[in-house]
Formats: structure tokens, C-alpha cells, sequence
């Protein structure tokens, strides 16, 4: 088989509906693919929708017990067929040609077993314009904005959960860390960071193909200040568990580096003047709690190591 696509979905059925709309319109003349969908738990009309999806699309409807994306992604590891695997999500809209942009870019590069969609954000209508523009660093982890150069080839950041392709051969026998990325509760982000850093330890570069886009749909809590914040601090506990090639601190307290520690005093400062203020930008003031809730993310969970607790125990 050609190409393997493989999403997990939860209780966002009508979302589900349009997502595979986009999936009748692609491009897949002359390919063997299927599409492997993983129900994590759905109590809504997700299962009437895939159902009526099969009559036209390759589906493979698998379902996974418990909560927790990386765990879906797990239960169908070893049901993918595919020679190249697509991992996206059920929020993310492929252009009719996405898929066969990667196929052709897997071609294009031989030796390369990685490679990463652009994903543009579609926006609700009332966002603010600074939240939308390219130079708001934090869109790369808040809508998964990925854009990491101007033509194909190899780039030194990892690709993005809502699109990007492996060789099979490349992966077999690995699997997604599931205490990492989206499940009940506060969690650690990195699920897909944290695989394709596996894959690149062995050797392997991350291949952009900007010719496969994808939109990532943004729903209107997403574009909330105190969601921004509440994922800068699902970033900050999933740094935690990158490798890091600076020297390890000499100075802890409580299992935290003190210059961690003085590093979140100083951001937590900045934030409540910025919120003081009367006229402090709202984008100002958003950036400063988003450097404030990412190291207070980072404090808790090396604390949370060093007592022993496990995600699921934090939340």
C-alpha cells in the first residue's frame, strides 16, 4: 500500500464531518491508501459520522480504551499498511493535493524518512490581528503554525503533530510516549516532538515540503488569553523532558534549578506590571504571562520528578 493517514479523534464530531469532506476532495487517483481513524472515548455523534464516511473513503474505524491522543495513535500502530505513514489530526484540513505532495517528496529525497506539511491556522473571524500575524512566535506552539523555510529541503525543526509523514520502515516498533500530548486534564505537550527526536537520533533529517498544506482549524476558546496561558504551561512541563545540551545546573532547590526559579520570580514580575499598566498593549501583556506560565510549567513538573508523581497523578 501506498500511504497509511492516521488521526485520532474525541467527541468533536461536526468538526470530524468537515475533515472528512476534505478527505473525498483529495487527489488519490492511481494510490492505494487507507485511512485509519481512532475513536479515544467519543460519546457523541462520532460514530454515525465515520460510518456513513466508509461508504466512500478507505476507513479503518479502531477504538482505543482510555483517554490520551498518543495512546489512540499506539492501538493503530500495528495496523498501518502503508510504505509512507501520514500522522495528522481530525481538526486539519488537507488541500486536495497534500497528500501526493508528499508522496512525491518522499521520491524527490531517497535517503530522508521525515517530512513536514506547512500548516497555515484558519482563524475564527474575531481574532485579534496580532495573534494572527507570522511574528507572534507563540502561533508555532499555540495553532501548530509551521513554516520553517521558503522552499523543500531539510530544516532543523521537527515537524508538527496536525501534518507530517515517516517511512514505515523507519519506525517499526516504536511508539508514542503516552504519558506526553492531549488526555484528560493539565498534561506534558510533546507527543510528536518527542517521537520524531527518537527518529532523528538515529540519523535522520526533517524534510519541509511546502507543497503539502494543511489549514489547522482554531475554535474561538483557542483564541482565549487565559488558554494561550494555560497551554504556555503545557509547553513549559513538556520542555522538561527534551534533551538539552547546555550544562547541567549546579544550584537546585526542591529538584528545580535555582536559576529557574529566579528566572519565574522575574517573569511572574513582568507579568503583573505588565497587567498593572493602563495602557500596556494586550499583546505585551499576553507575552509576558506566556514567558511566565511556560517556566512555572517547567518548576512544576521537575518538582513533580522529583517526588515521584506521574502525569496522570498531577491532573
Amino acid at each position: 500500500m501506498d500511504v497509511s493517514i492516521l488521526f485520532a479523534t474525541r467527541n468533536r464530531a461536526a468538526q470530524l464531518e468537515r475533515t472528512l469532506d476534505c478527505y473525498r476532495a483529495l487527489d488519490t487517483q492511481g494510490l492505494d491508501w487507507e485511512l485509519l481513524i481512532v475513536d479515544n472515548g467519543s460519546t457523541d455523534a462520532t460514530a454515525e459520522v465515520i460510518e456513513r464516511a466508509r461508504q466512500d473513503l478507505p476507513i479503518t474505524y479502531l477504538h482505543a480504551d482510555g483517554v490520551g491522543q498518543n495512546r489512540a495513535r499506539n492501538v493503530a500502530m500495528d495496523r498501518l499498511s502503508g510504505d509512507l505513514v501520514i500522522f495528522t489530526d481530525d481538526d486539519v484540513l488537507p488541500e486536495p493535493d497534500c497528500v501526493r505532495a508528499y508522496i512525491e517528496a518522499a521520491r524527490r529525497w531517497p535517503d530522508d524518512v521525515i517530512f513536514g506539511a506547512r500548516i497555515e491556522p484558519s482563524f475564527p473571524a474575531d481574532t485579534p490581528v496580532w495573534m494572527t500575524t507570522p511574528d507572534f512566535e507563540f502561533a508555532t506552539t499555540a495553532f501548530a503554525r509551521y513554516q520553517p523555510a521558503d522552499r523543500e529541503g531539510p530544516v532543523g525543526r521537527h515537524p508538527y503533530g496536525p501534518s507530517f509523514a515517516v517511512r514505515r520502515a523507519a519506525f517499526e516498533g516504536m511508539r508514542f510516549n503516552e504519558q506526553l500530548g492531549p488526555q484528560t486534564g493539565s498534561y506534558a505537550m510533546g507527543g510528536e516532538g518527542d517521537f520524531l527526536r527518537r527518529l532523528a537520533a538515529r540519523g535522520y533529517r526533517y524534510i519541509y515540503v511546502p507543497q503539502a498544506r494543511v489549514a489547522h482549524v482554531v475554535r474561538a476558546e483557542q483564541t482565549n488569553i487565559d488558554w494561550l496561558l494555560s497551554r504556555a504551561y503545557k509547553k513549559g512541563r513538556g520542555q522538561v523532558y527534551l534533551p538539552s545540551s547546555k550544562k547541567a545546573p549546579k544550584l537546585y532547590w526542591g529538584g528545580v534549578p535555582l536559576k529557574l526559579w529566579l528566572g519565574t520570580l522575574r517573569s511572574w514580575l513582568f507579568f503583573q506590571l505588565y497587567r498593572c499598566l493602563p495602557y500596556a498593549p494586550e499583546r505585551a501583556c499576553v507575552e509576558r504571562g506566556i514567558i511566565y506560565q511556560f517556566r512555572l510549567g517547567q518548576v512544576h513538573e521537575l518538582r513533580a520528578r522529583q517526588a515521584g508523581v506521574t502525569h496522570n497523578d498531577q491532573d
